[in-house]
């Protein structure tokens, strides 16, 4: 009889030590769940906030960004860190306020929650003095027109630009030249009615204002201090990897292609409200459409008036020019010495009564040879006594450079750090005047996030985890 029970107790024990097994195995997978929770959790809080990018600036830019204003005064990292938090919650406990027996209502064993959200780094778009918003670009007009015709683009703007600068219109001062060949005929009264550039440098000054038709020139205004290219600008980590130079000459030109294909210009405006020269802004850089395009205009007409000097101080064009000096020497007594600056600063004249008429072809939507050539010569030289009258459109295309074509060179050799803040300042004049952007700021968009987060578990166990998410693919 002393033996009774001893089943009962040897069960006991033996279920003692199975039921703390099971506990053991089911504390174990609970923690492993929480832990493996915590990852996903965490993976859903980065895709959630990289899926709230501003729509408007994707639709009209084709660029990924997350607007840490979100439609607020300011951009704000508290702002994304709370809606990162608003979204981990939810995956925390998804059962949470859904009815019973519902698809998310069954029970939840980890009781998981948000403990802490760090961020420690961000790229914003404005960063590395705007190449990380200019990688972006490079990449969206990749995507648009393949590598192949891109490349075809970038060898042919290398070449134009090559020839262009080689050239050296930019650097060609004709106020210098003029007042020299005037310095040398200093005392003789040239300005007779036998000479028909007597009025051309008398005009000059006011010529762009007749060229330009005022009518139909945009008087729209900017208040240009408040733009990224004018402020202080928030500051993150700068490019991340994918690292590459946006700066190559290739990507330049590719860069270049966006900025033609999404901002305006003089020939090309339509349903730009905030400026509608926007090509001529990030060139010039000024306040108005008006400064922007005059600018634009005089910089264009100055290298075609170098353009045609250097060819028709070299050409056929010159017997006629010397046969009209012949006669007014022979009018004024004019001594031999003074018979070839008289004949050079008609020719310059001449120049600049067809670098006039290039000008109104070109606005007209006419194509320009950038150096010119006897059947590419328009003005008469009888046309000097009323340029205003014959530098009119010919109604053809032409060959040659369109105005189009003139932007992309000056966009191409022009400073690139200037170009990529003005272009960031199109587009926020752009976004503030859509709906929920009136504040947008391209320093509060970001490309890149490494955040921290920890979670607990049942109030038992915390896990910390890191992740780091961008919008470029290859991160």
């Amino acid at each position: 009889m002393r033996y009774r029970g001893t089943i009962t107790v040897f069960l006991s024990l033996i279920l003692t030590l199975i039921l703390s097994l099971i506990l053991a195995v089911l504390e174990s997978a609970i923690y492993h769940a929480a832990l493996m929770k915590t990852e996903m959790i965490a993976d859903m809080g980065m895709d959630s906030i990289f899926a709230e990018y501003n729509r408007k600036l994707l639709s009209e830019y084709d660029l990924y960004f997350i607007d840490t204003s979100y439609g607020g005064p300011t951009p704000s990292l508290e702002e994304m860190k709370e809606h990162m938090r608003g979204f981990m919650e939810y995956n925390c406990a998804p059962a949470k306020g859904a009815p019973a027996g519902g698809l998310f209502s069954g029970g939840d064993f980890t009781g998981m929650s948000v403990k802490s959200i760090d961020i420690l780094n961000v790229s914003y778009a404005s960063d590395s003095t705007g190449r990380v918003f200019k990688r972006q670009a490079i990449e969206a007009v990749r995507d648009r027109y393949g590598i192949s015709a891109l490349n075809a683009i970038a060898e042919k703007v290398a070449r134009d630009s090559a020839e262009y600068e080689s050239l050296g219109y930019e650097a060609a001062d004709m106020d210098s030249k003029q007042a020299q060949l005037e310095a040398k005929l200093e005392g003789i009264d040239y300005r007779i009615p036998e000479n028909p550039a007597r009025d051309v440098f008398e005009e000059k000054p006011g010529m762009l204002d007749h060229i330009i038709d005022t009518s139909g020139v945009s008087t729209k205004t900017m208040d240009i201090s408040q733009y990224a290219s004018h402020r202080k600008l928030n500051r993150g980590a700068g490019i991340k990897a994918p690292s590459y130079d946006p700066d190559s000459p290739v990507n330049e030109a590719f860069f270049d292609t966006y900025l033609l294909d999404k901002c305006s210009d003089y020939r090309n405006n339509e349903g730009h409200e905030a400026a509608s020269y926007e090509i001529e802004y990030i060139l010039a850089g000024k306040n108005s459409d008006t400064a922007n395009f005059r600018e634009t205009a005089k910089r264009l007409l100055m290298v075609r008036y170098a353009a045609d000097a250097a060819y028709i101080m070299n050409s056929e064009k010159k017997t006629e020019v010397e046969a009209v000096t012949e006669v007014i020497g022979m009018v004024l007594g004019l001594p031999p010495d003074a018979a070839k600056p008289l004949a050079d600063l008609i020719l310059l004249a001449w120049a600049f009564g067809e670098s006039v008429n290039d000008l109104v072809r070109l606005l007209a939507g006419e194509r320009v040879p950038l150096t010119k050539s006897d059947e590419d010569w328009k003005m008469p030289l009888w046309g000097l006594i009323d340029i205003k009258g014959f530098a009119k459109p010919t109604g053809s295309r032409g060959s040659g450079f369109s105005y189009e074509d003139y932007l992309r060179i000056f966009l191409f050799i022009m400073n690139r750090n200037d170009k990529v803040m003005r272009a960031m300042d199109v587009i926020e004049m752009n976004l503030r005047t859509t709906e929920g952007n009136r504040n947008f700021r391209i320093d509060g968009c970001v490309e890149y996030a490494d955040i921290y987060v920890r979670l607990g578990s049942r109030g038992k166990y915390e896990f910390g985890i890191r992740r780091e998410q961008s919008y470029l693919p290859d991160f």
